[in-house]
């Protein structure tokens, strides 16, 4: 992973894409994603930069295509205003979007309602209409989301086990493999995706969900992917509202399961050691699932 870029570069960036914000305040923002470093601009502006050469692609091959093509979706998505790469030899690619006003719902104190629920199912409904001509197929780059979840088994088992000595194994494999084995999609009826839904990704304002950012794993894949959110965002009866909302049938809400599941024990066993966020929402996944199916 590269160092992170100083100010003095930042501004110099800023400067040659917007020269009236020659004198704007730039601050780095103290947590950076996992794939990029981000910097704030003034308060409605947002510069994001590749960590490393691995994290690149996504940035270029799917963030900037889906803030350029996505638009006139029922909740805010940032919009692309400009992009290029780092001076040699470093040559990270950047690019400039909006900041979305308001809070993630994970540094908020809003618990999802129903209302929450039928909207985020209206938004990937939205979503899934869009065309997909422009959208990269499931790749390493946006680690496979979207794709039949057989290509995750291997990991997924393997994370199951190096996780057995916090979680019932047994019961965690058997969950796994009524996902992967329910019916599968076409190939034909994969259609956008978001593939990265929980709550450091949602943002909310006035006690309402109202936006969705970071679409660096985002495509074109299997739309159960996204029913994720069903666990990763909602409880209870917002959840229900969510699954009626998006009339997934009994094996595509299991494969959304299945991501939900598949995500979280990677992402635990990865990074387990230590007290994150990706940590706590992790965990809350598998207990959440593990609970319902008692």
């Amino acid at each position: 992973m590269s160092e992170r870029p100083d100010i003095k570069l930042i501004r110099t960036l800023v400067r040659a894409s917007f020269p009236k914000l020659s004198s704007a305040r730039i601050r780095a923002v103290s947590q950076r994603g996992t794939d990029n470093y981000i910097y704030r601009i003034d308060d409605d502006l947002a510069l994001r930069i590749a960590c490393s050469d691995e994290t690149a692609p996504a940035l270029i091959c799917r963030e900037q295509v889906a803030l350029e093509e996505l638009s006139d979706l029922s909740l805010e998505t940032p919009k692309l205003l400009a992009y290029g790469f780092l001076p040699a030899p470093d040559t990270r690619p950047w690019m400039i979007c909006n900041w979305l006003e308001g809070k993630s719902l994970e540094l908020s104190a809003h618990v999802p309602t129903e209302a929450d629920a039928r909207r985020l199912a209206l938004f990937l409904l939205d979503l899934q209409g869009c065309r997909k001509e422009p959208a990269s197929e499931p790749a390493p780059d946006n680690h496979w989301r979207g794709i039949g979840l057989a290509k995750r088994d291997t990991l997924t088992r393997k994370s199951i086990v190096t996780l057995s000595d916090a979680f019932d194994a047994g019961k965690l494999r058997r969950l796994w493999h009524a996902s992967v084995n329910a019916a599968t999609c076409p190939r034909k009826d994969y259609t956008w995706i978001h593939g990265d839904l929980h709550p450091g990704n949602l943002i909310v304002r006035s006690g309402a969900l109202t936006g969705v950012i970071d679409w660096g794993l985002g495509g074109l894949g299997d739309p159960a992917c996204d029913l994720m959110a069903g666990y990763t965002v909602f409880d209870g009866a917002a959840r229900d509202a969510f699954a009626a909302a998006m009339n997934a049938s009994e094996a595509d809400w299991r494969r959304g399961r299945g991501w939900a599941l598949s995500t979280a024990v990677i992402a635990l066993a990865h990074y387990r050691d230590g007290d994150t966020p990706i940590v706590r929402r992790a965990r809350r996944v598998i207990e959440t699932i593990m609970a319902e199916s008692a």
